[in-house]
This record gives C-alpha cells, structure tokens and sequence, in this order.
C-alpha cells in the first residue's frame, strides 16, 4: 500500500504584537521599531515618511521577553531575547553584510523549580553591567558581562518573595539595584529593594522598602531621573526612599507602558478598556517630583505594548486586537479624542474558533475566525488569494474603456488608451512618469469602442463610433 504524506505549510504569519521597541538596531545614526510577533522579529525603518518596512525575522522558539542590549563600547543597540522554552540569544544587525548575526546564545532553564505564574520577567541593567531574569518563583537569574561586554556565567539567587509580580532595576544606583514588587500569604502587596553583590553572587538588603501597597499594584516602571512609578487599578504611585507621591484614579488595569521624553517625565499608558493616556511628572530644580497628572488621550484597541516613535507619532502593539499607528494631536476632535489613526495593522489573532464555508458557492473554502478579546472580538472572513498592492492612483472621472498597447511602434514603450464620452486620450510613460501625449492618425475627438496591435505591432487599429 502506498504511504500517505501531510504537507504543512503556515497560510497566515503571526499577526499579534506582543513586544515592541525603539532602538539604534540597524546603525547608530537610523532609529528602528522592532516589533515581535510570537515567532518573528519584524524592524521598521522610523523616517520622514513613516515606517519603513527593512526586514521580516524567522525565529526558532515563541518570544517571552525582550530587551534591547548595548553594553560598553558598543555604537548600536542589540536584541535580548528569551523564548518561553528558556532558551536565550543576543542578536545584532551587521551593517557590512546586512543581515542578523548571533552575537550569543544559551540555555537559561533550570533542572528544578516552578516556573513563574506571571510568566517570564527580563530586565536589563541600566548600565548594563548585567541581564537579570525571573523564571522560576524563588530565583532570581543574573547573567553578568565582563568590562568588554562579553556575557559570563549565568547565576541564581534566592528570593524570600515567592509571588513576585513585576521586577526592575533602579537608574542612577552605584550597584545593581532591584525594586521588587509582590504579594504575601495575605495577598497584601509590598514593594522592597536588594543590591546584587556580584562577587559573592547573593543580594543584600536595598536602600529603602515600602510596605502595604495598593491591593490592585501591578506594574513597576524605573525612572530616569530615581525611584519607580508603581501603577495600581486605583493608584498611580511614586516612590524613592522617604519621597511618597500618589496620584488617584479611576479604575483601570494599565496594561502596557511607553515613554515619551528620555528625561522620563511623560508616559504613554493603556488600560484594559482600551484608553490611551498620558502621565506628566513635574520635577524640581533638584529632579524631585513635586506631582503628577493623568490625561486621557483617546481610545484604541487594547495595548500590549507602547512606544513613541518622533514627531508627536506613537506605535500602539495589540495581542486582542488590531495594531495602530497614531499621531497626537495638541488639539481634540469632536468626540473629544487627542488621537488620529495613520495606518491599522489588521491582527485576526486570538482565534477563539473558527469555521470552513464556502460563501461564494465556487467551490473554494474560505474560514470565518472569531478573533480578538473583549472589547476588540470581530469575526474576520479569510481567504486565499492573489494581492494587489496599489503603486498609484489617478482620478478618472467618467472613463469607460481602457486598452494598454505594450511593444507597439509609436516611439513610447507602453502606451495606456483611455476612452471617455466624447474623447480619446492617450498616456504614456516618460523617463519614469506617465504622462499625456499625442500620436499622429489617432483619433481623440471620439470615444473609442476597442483599440488594438495588428498582429506585426506596426501599427494600431482603434475603432470609434463613426469610423475605423
């Protein structure tokens, strides 16, 4: 008997954004977006005209964090990237070759452990003397780099917080510092700071702790300028030793975070509703924060990432829901939004179920998806067929036949015949453009019923209502 065989084959890339950012990938002068979409990488050129598509990135595993990397000496960024399979790479852009190269890659799972419930935690050194990662609940990973930026030996740490909810590192901290935020036996949340002690290879205590946070605390952000912005359903709050600054607000689980300004005092903030808002931090002449202000821009779909690109333009990544490419307006529009959406990035991702029919009756199966979540659900019709992207568009106004003469002996290349009403006209392309022109024996005066090349391509027959 004969053996049957399957042929598998993805009909659809990945469409849901789960990462994104902003860096010097692909040189130290051009600014990238690299976005990730479960098994792919895709980097974005940020110019005058928008984004500019560079390069579609294959990769072996699901991405569970990422990190841009650019330890000393370095002119351009890297990529951390970690897989929900443990695995780990740093991947950079050769700008001789112009292609991805692995600058290094590893196994960073452990024999024993319970993986995390929050899922995978990456967090990059501001300084980047190290890469830390919090996989298993208990443990805290660190990889460290030598002087010259080479990794060395990764090594874990005990943690007594076994229900650890979101990690950072500290800016502008003498050593590593780590702001911890998590939860008790009580489910009472708190936050604590540990510095990391390379060569003993433990953490001690940290310079300042906070206890009892709001019940709903989820997020941490590090700022710039000291101290971190710990967002709640309730509570944006900031802390940095005895300062205490809380803001309170409507209910709202933030989830994604984008920085605006490199001084860190502006950020972009989404919440499960799908609003988009933004927090301003005033400073003191001695970068103490006097207060902060919450803004409500507009809404969107749900973010699953934020980055703010320039000139007033903000990348908005989606898992449930279409992706967006938004410019902020200083004025609101009539529904009160801030917001204008440039471009959509359609996502039919995540599918709930889906179903096989043929709409058309022609025999060719198309699925019909329930995609997305909450408030960003559609059903999506899908099928295959040959696209058309539009080159260029020119507006016609009353054209009822067209005929293209390619080859013909008439001194142009291509010759485009546009029948109106009641005229002819003729286009044709020159030095790249097309443009209008005339061609003796030809006539405009008439609309023309068909136009074609006798079989020699020496000559042209146009048949008109009144002659031949």
């Amino acid at each position: 008997a004969m053996s049957s065989w399957n042929y598998v084959v993805s009909a659809q890339k990945p469409t849901a954004v789960s990462h994104a950012l902003v860096g010097r990938f692909t040189g130290p002068d051009v600014m990238n977006l690299i976005v990730s979409k479960c098994t792919r990488l895709e980097v974005f050129v940020i110019g005058e005209e928008g984004l500019q598509p560079l390069m579609d990135v294959p990769l072996y595993g699901r991405v569970a964090t990422m990190e841009l990397w650019r330890p000393a000496g370095q002119i351009q960024d890297m990529l951390f990237i970690s897989t929900e399979r443990f695995k780990f790479c740093i991947i950079a852009y050769d700008t001789t070759t112009k292609e991805i190269v692995t600058r290094a890659n590893g196994d960073i799972s452990d024999r024993t452990g319970r993986p995390a419930e929050v899922g995978q935690l990456g967090i990059v050194d501001p300084e980047h003397r190290m890469i830390g990662l919090h996989l298993y609940d208990g443990l805290f990973k660190v990889i460290p780099t030598s002087p010259s930026g080479h990794l060395r030996e990764a090594f874990n740490m005990r943690l007594e917080e076994l229900q650890v909810l979101d990690v950072v590192f500290l800016h502008r901290a003498p050593k590593p510092t780590l702001a911890l935020l998590y939860k008790d036996a009580k489910e009472l949340r708190h936050l604590k700071t540990y510095t990391i002690e390379l060569k003993e290879k433990d953490l001690r205590p940290g310079p300042w702790n906070q206890s009892n946070l709001e019940s709903g605390a989820s997020t941490l952000v590090a700022l710039p300028f000291g101290g971190v912005l710990v967002l709640g359903e309730f509570s944006i709050t900031y802390l940095s030793g005895s300062t205490f600054k809380t803001l309170s607000v409507d209910f709202a689980c933030i989830k994604a975070v984008g920085k605006v300004d490199r001084e860190g005092k502006r950020w972009l903030l989404g919440d499960h509703h799908g609003y988009l808002k933004i927090l301003v931090i005033t400073l003191g002449e001695r970068y103490e924060v006097l207060s902060l202000s919450l803004e409500k821009l507009g809404r969107t779909s749900q973010a699953s990432c934020l980055c703010y690109l320039d000139n007033a333009s903000v990348f908005l990544g989606s898992t449930f829901g279409d992706s967006m490419l938004l410019r902020l307006d200083d004025t609101a529009d009539e529904t009160g939004s801030f917001i204008a959406e440039a471009e959509r990035m359609p996502n039919l991702g995540p599918i709930s179920d889906f179903v096989v029919i043929d709409l058309d009756r022609n025999g060719q199966g198309q699925l019909v998806t329930c995609s997305g979540a909450f408030r960003d659900g559609s059903l999506r019709v899908v099928r295959n067929r040959i696209g058309i992207d539009e080159q260029a568009r020119v507006e016609l106004p009353g054209i009822k036949g067209m005929w293209s003469l390619l080859g013909v002996a008439s001194g142009y290349p291509m010759l485009l015949v546009l029948s109106f009403m009641s005229e002819t006209r003729l286009l044709a392309m020159q030095d790249d453009e097309i443009g209008e022109v005339e061609l003796g024996g030809f006539e405009c005066d008439a609309p023309t019923v068909l136009c074609a090349p006798m079989s020699s391509k020496r000559a042209i027959v146009q048949a008109t209502l009144r002659a031949l």
